[in-house]
């Protein structure tokens, strides 16, 4: 019975997972001829299936969520099928994989090396980003750039929550594609791919989506990515300057991440002003 439910809970992952990205396609996507009206957005099913080279049947079962284990090659021929990306094509390996965790490890706190990191860059705001993306450290900068970290609620203390729920944040890092938000929601998910039950995760995902609209959004399209690097549109009275440039380095803690915001161009000042401010 725990194996069947832990089965049921990947699966409807997978299923969902799977219409999303069949949404998202047109038949001149995939080179087909668009023949009659279409009810709905997307491919069919018995398109991706034909495209993919397996039953339309089959792929119904899989996007219903019934108990079946595709191989391999199938999953790799769904992939071509549906455009993924090699994020996209990782990740439903990752969901449609029998192993499980049963439990998710405990959260761990910045290592003191990723503090040192942190002291090492005194003229740029810095963070140690956790799994779920909270904000487990940072340098006087960082803190600054975010009104003051160690006064906030521990809810507050998240990127995600500063990106979709901070009423000071900038529409712009809301967009449900090419933003930071659509990017850390994307990597949220390829984090937690082989932990679909886990409770913080769902927890998380419950006061976001209760909270931001957009959030919700961008969650219910199921992209799959990693944190890289791009732009954080910021409105903040001793910055001279809206958008700000990032780039989200991996470290050796699973799940962990340096998260540093670059100098923009031109206005060598930014930081300097945030310095002051936060002094």
């Amino acid at each position: 019975m725990r194996g069947g439910y832990r089965w049921h809970m990947a699966d409807s992952v997978m299923g969902a997972f799977l219409r999303a990205r069949r949404a998202r396609l047109t038949p001149a996507d995939v080179g087909l001829a668009a023949a009659g009206q279409r009810r709905t957005p997307g491919l069919r099913r018995e398109e991706v299936a034909a495209l993919a080279g397996i039953s339309s049947d089959y792929y119904t079962r899989l996007e219903q969520g019934r108990p079946r284990v595709p191989t391999p090659a199938v999953l790799d021929a769904l992939a071509r099928a549906l455009l993924l990306t090699g994020a996209e094509r990782a990740y439903l390996h990752e969901i449609a994989a029998p192993r499980r965790r049963e439990a998710p490890a405990p959260p761990r706190p910045a290592t003191a090396a990723a503090r040192a990191l942190l002291d090492a860059l005194p003229d740029t705001p810095a963070f140690v980003l956790g799994p779920r993306f909270d904000l487990l450290a940072w340098n006087p900068l960082g803190s600054a750039l975010m009104a003051g970290l160690a006064e906030r609620p521990p809810h507050e203390r998240n990127l995600l929550w500063q990106v979709f729920c901070c009423p000071y944040g900038a529409a712009g890092n809301r967009e449900p594609t090419a933003s930071i938000g659509a990017q850390l929601v994307a990597a949220l998910r390829t984090q937690h791919a082989d932990r679909p039950g886990d409770p913080d995760l769902t927890g998380l995902v419950a006061r976001l989506s209760a909270s931001s609209p957009e959030f919700a959004a961008v969650w219910a399209m199921h992209r799959a990515g990693s944190p890289g690097e791009g732009e954080l549109r910021v409105r903040h009275p001793q910055v001279a300057a809206d958008t700000l440039r990032y780039t989200a380095l991996a470290l050796p803690t699973p799940g962990h991440h340096l998260f540093v915001c670059l100098s923009p161009p031109g206005v060598p000042s930014a930081f300097r002003q945030l310095a002051a401010a936060g002094s």
